[in-house]
């Protein structure tokens, strides 16, 4: 299978990693220090149980690449209108973009650019960082890419793009009812990742304070509201279940954005927190905690801002 990776970060270059390595014929799209590494030196993924380095094919510009099979759509929720626009040449009949973003307003956007029909959805939970140029870092274990087309129907391209996943030794389930997986991921990054961000702490001390454990349960209640509210099909006990999957995570782990802030990177708040308060508001509802999350998360954003995916550039 012919894939292209737009956004070569953790989620990105892990995932083509495993794929290139399994035989498929994988570019990732990548600019400055990381794809120069990338281009010397291969990529190297380090995991609990070992190490890998494997050439890649890597490149700042998808004119050259041609038409591929799936596009692997992973960069940060606010590059993801320009980055659509870099879609273009990569696309064919039947391409898929799968979108392994965080946040649920990302779709529309990709669609705008490629048609509805061509963007899959799905989601991962894994702890994935690229920690510096060329090298990615599992922690923990291996994640399920949960996948599947908007309409819930399991087609051949669903299932070609199974097969690659398999071959290739991926965790993954084929989802007929993608749009609630999307929700339920949406739950956790914004009602608990949100809270790690602002707290600048792990899930473990949030948990051990009766303060900190009703944050996170008032934050994912906000969430389950609105979603509700949207039309979002999540179980009667999600936010139950969202807490009792934070509670089996390593103490100090942090979601991507705290660790974001941090390192004083440009930050994915508005399509989070951001998006509970929009669409909160649009139904008359109250999101006071996810309200203060996006508030005080603004102010760190950095005033230069760095983009994530080359720069955009279409043969049209």
């Amino acid at each position: 299978m012919r894939i292209a990776v737009l956004g070569s970060g953790g989620i990105g270059g892990y995932y083509g990693a495993l794929l290139a390595k399994a035989g498929h014929d994988v570019t990732f799209i990548a600019r400055g220090a990381h794809l120069e590494a990338m281009q010397r030196h291969g990529l190297t993924v380090r995991t609990p149980e070992g190490e890998f380095t494997i050439p890649v094919t890597a490149v700042a510009d998808t004119r050259g690449v041609g038409p591929v099979d799936l596009v692997l759509f992973c960069v940060k929720s606010y590059d993801t209108e320009p980055a659509a626009q870099a879609l273009v040449p990569l696309m064919a009949r039947d391409t898929g973009v799968l979108t392994l973003q965080n946040g649920v307003d990302n779709l529309d956007a990709i669609a705008s650019v490629v048609g509805a029909g061509a963007v899959l959805v799905g989601a991962v939970y894994v702890a994935l960082q690229l920690v510096g140029p060329g090298m990615i870092v599992r922690a923990g274990r291996e994640g399920t890419i949960v996948f599947g087309e908007r309409s819930g129907a399991v087609t051949e391209r669903a299932q070609r793009i199974a097969g690659a996943f398999q071959q290739s030794g991926l965790l993954h389930q084929v989802s007929t009812h993608i749009n609630r997986v999307l929700w339920e991921k949406f739950l956790f990054i914004a009602g608990v990742g949100g809270v790690t961000a602002l707290a600048r702490s792990g899930i473990g001390p949030l948990l051990a304070s009766p303060e900190g454990r009703t944050l996170l349960t008032t934050s994912c209640e906000e969430v389950v509201t609105v979603a509700r509210a949207a039309g979002a099909p999540l179980h009667a006990d999600a936010v139950r279940s969202v807490i009792e999957e934070a509670t089996t995570l390593p103490p100090q782990w942090r979601s991507s954005m705290a660790r974001d802030l941090d390192d004083g990177r440009r930050l994915e708040v508005d399509a989070l927190s951001g998006a509970v308060v929009r669409r909160g508001r649009e139904h008359g509802l109250r999101t006071p905690v996810h309200q203060a999350i996006a508030a005080c998360l603004s102010l760190h954003q950095p005033t230069t801002v760095e983009t994530r995916h080359p720069p955009v550039r279409s043969s049209a």
